[in-house]
Order: C-alpha cells, then sequence, then structure tokens
C-alpha cells in the first residue's frame, strides 16, 4: 500500500517528543502518513504530551520498558508497506521523508536515510574537539550510521519476523540490508543532538560498542555486510595536523568504550544508557499550530 508508517519508539521522552513530531508534521510530504507513538515504560506524561500535540499521531502505550518490544508493536499497528523508524529526539529537516521516500523509486534501495547532522550544544573545548575529529572521520560523513532515521522497504521488511532483542536495532537494519542496497539519502538531514558531558558520551559510546558486540555474536551471518568501520581513519587524521591536538580525547573515548563495553559484554550486562545531558525539563507541549506559527 502507498505511504509511509513511521514508528517512533519512547521511553520518557516528554521533554523532547513534541519537537521531534514537530519536526515531521512540518514536512511536505505527497502521499499518506501514518505517525505511530509507542510509548514504552514511561513514568513521565510522554503520552499525554503526544495526545496533546495532535490527536493524528497514533500512540500505542506499554508498561514494558524496552525499544525492541516497541518497535515490534509499532510494526503491527503500522499499515504501510515502507516504513519508517525514528527516534523520539531526532529533529528532520522538513524535505527528509519526500526525499527519503522518492529514493525508493530505484528498485535497487532497501534501506534509506537523510545525512546525521550531529550537532554538540556545549561549550566544553574538550568535547568539541572529539566532535570535530568524530564528525569529519569517512566512516562518519560517509557511512549510514548514527542518524536516529531510517526507512526500509517490504522487501527488507520480509528479511526477518520482528526485530529481534538487540541493543542496535540500526545496525541490525543496515547489516541487513547489501552495502547496494542503502543509500544516505544528500539534501536533508536528521539532526542528533550530541551528548553535552563527557560522562554522558562515555555511557552513549559504550552502549554503541555493546551493541555491535552484541549483534556480531547474534547474528555473524550479517557481518559480511557490515562496513569496515574506521577505514581511512589513519590517514585522514596524519594528513590533518589541525585535528591532532584532539587527539587524546579521542582515543580515551574509544579506549573506554571498548573496554567498558567488552566487560559488560562478557557479564552479559545489558543495559539501556542513554544520554540524558541533552534532555530539557518537560514543559507544556504546543500544539501543531503553535509549531508551525
Amino acid at each position: 500500500m502507498s505511504g509511509l508508517s513511521i514508528i517512533i519508539p519512547a521511553h520518557n521522552e516528554a521533554s523532547v517528543v513534541a519537537r521531534t513530531l514537530a519536526s515531521i508534521v512540518a514536512n511536505k510530504f505527497d502521499q499518506p502518513l501514518q505517525i505511530i507513538v509507542v510509548a514504552n515504560g514511561c513514568t513521565d506524561a510522554t503520552a499525554e504530551v503526544v495526545r496533546q500535540f495532535s490527536d493524528k499521531v497514533e500512540v500505542v502505550e506499554t508498561p514494558v520498558g524496552s525499544k525492541t518490544h516497541a518497535l515490534n508493536l509499532g510494526d503491527r499497528v503500522a499499515k504501510y508497506d515502507l516504513r519508517a523508524y525514528l527516534d523520539a529526539d531526532i529533529e528532520l529537516s522538513d524535505n527528509a521523508l519526500q526525499t527519503v521516500v522518492d529514493t525508493f523509486k530505484d528498485p535497487m534501495v532497501r534501506l534509506a536515510m537523510p545525512k546525521a547532522q550531529h550537532t554538540y550544544r556545549g561549550h566544553n573545548p574538550f568535547l568539541a574537539g572529539y566532535y570535530n575529529i568524530w564528525r569529519s572521520m569517512p566512516y562518519v560523513r560517509k557511512g549510514a550510521m548514527g542518524g536516529g532515521f531510517y526507512a526500509i522497504d517490504k522487501e527488507l521488511r520480509s528479511r526477518f519476523r520482528e526485530f529481534p532483542s538487540l541493543t542496535a536495532d540500526d545496525k541490525f537494519m543496515r547489516n541487513l540490508a547489501k552495502p547496494h542496497e542503502r543509500r544516505v539519502v544528500e539534501g536533508c538531514h536528521a539532526k542528533v543532538t550530541m551528548p553535552e558531558t563527557f560522562g554522558a558520551l562515555l555511557k552513549v559510546k559504550t552502549r554503541w560498542t555493546y551493541g555491535n558486540l552484541e549483534l556480531a555474536e547474534l547474528r555473524p551471518d550479517l557481518n559480511g555486510n557490515a562496513q569496515h568501520k574506521h577505514e581511512g581513519a589513519l590517514k585522514y587524521l596524519l594528513m590533518r595536523p589541525w585535528l591532532w591536538a584532539h587527539v587524546p580525547a579521542f582515543v580515551f573515548v574509544y579506549v573506554y568504550a571498548q573496554i567498558a563495553a567488552r566487560k559488560r559484554f562478557a557479564a552479559k550486562q545489558a543495559v539501556w544508557d542513554r544520554d540524558e545531558s541533552t534532555r530539557p525539563f518537560p514543559r507544556t507541549p504546543a500544539s501543531p499550530a503553535q509549531h508551525a506559527a
């Protein structure tokens, strides 16, 4: 069926979910659109914020605090063959939906996502230096990673029964598609607000690394579709001496995340550490009309 279903898992996202929804409804889109927010294990007003935002947004509530469970619940409600999955704290450019969906006119495309716009709003010079290096790395600039939004077609969706219990659902989906079936779409973006403290960054990077280890063990058959993550990184840095001052912070974060994730993985301690540094206290939600004003 022609149209797009967007599934948004949301766990205690009352402070940011209206902003995300506002970025969706600001999009000009020429097909039917279904927006589903799955409030999972929430102890805040996430579901209430969504309902106040618009009665056109469908709300699914579950007491189970699990992103995987939320994705599967949302999938059961979705009515269109084309599906998109969006984190509740991501903002889309106003042309992202149309541009991404148009990419599927190429019959080879199975998975598409906008360019990730990684934004750091803090003032820590060491963190700023870390992000300067990380954002500029070839595997970040060119790769389909860290964007918080991806869309898939019916054929890719048919390759799995339901989302497995994994931390890295986005990488699972990326690896499920062969490299030639993936597109990072230029001319639009998904805005990702990066952690504003080193502590929050270390938690997030450890979770990412844990997710990679978990996926490699659970689905080794997909490793062949994985991108060579750090390919070209060393050469890139050697040719840019103005970035060298930030290398110690970059190496520290990488090594810390590797050690912490491997310890956690050996103990099978799957913990969803998310970034709280960029989530403000909840405000009274604005209506779509107020957002458009």
